[in-house]
């Protein structure tokens, strides 16, 4: 991936990953570090609701099965409490269903895995742009 044309820098904004496996959190330190955004990690929903209730966050990569309290209920308090985050929800198990779930509980973007590393970063970039124009 190319991050000379200055595409993907989104400094001074904020990413939280919520992210239980630890392969999937070196995948996405290692395609988002070269963006210049603060990058912060929770291993599940309930650690990502309290990240969000005491940070700024500007976007949330959040995955959906993980321990104590899964990313369909964090997202749902997050958006809850904080509607202008984005919430983007990751997943690689695609259960009948989850998706519409997902939108329920006020996900802005639902994506799976495997990722594409593109698709990551021009979905990112989509919803980070729109934060800047506000």
């Amino acid at each position: 991936m190319d991050y000379n044309d200055n595409s993907y820098l989104w400094e001074g904004k904020t990413v939280l990953i919520v992210e239980d496996n630890e392969t999937s959190n070196i995948y996405f330190e290692a395609a988002l570090r070269k963006t210049k955004s603060q990058l912060i990690w929770a291993k599940n929903g309930l650690e990502a609701v309290e990240i969000v209730r005491n940070n700024h966050i500007d976007l949330v990569l959040m995955d959906i099965n993980m321990p104590k309290m899964d990313g369909i209920e964090a997202t749902r308090i997050i958006k809850t409490e904080f509607p202008s985050i984005i919430v983007v929800v990751q997943t690689a198990f695609i259960l009948s269903g989850e998706e519409k779930l997902c939108m329920e509980a006020g996900c802005d973007e639902f994506i799976t895995k495997p990722i594409r590393l593109k698709y990551l970063l021009d979905t990112i970039n989509h919803y980070l742009a729109a934060v800047k124009e506000k």
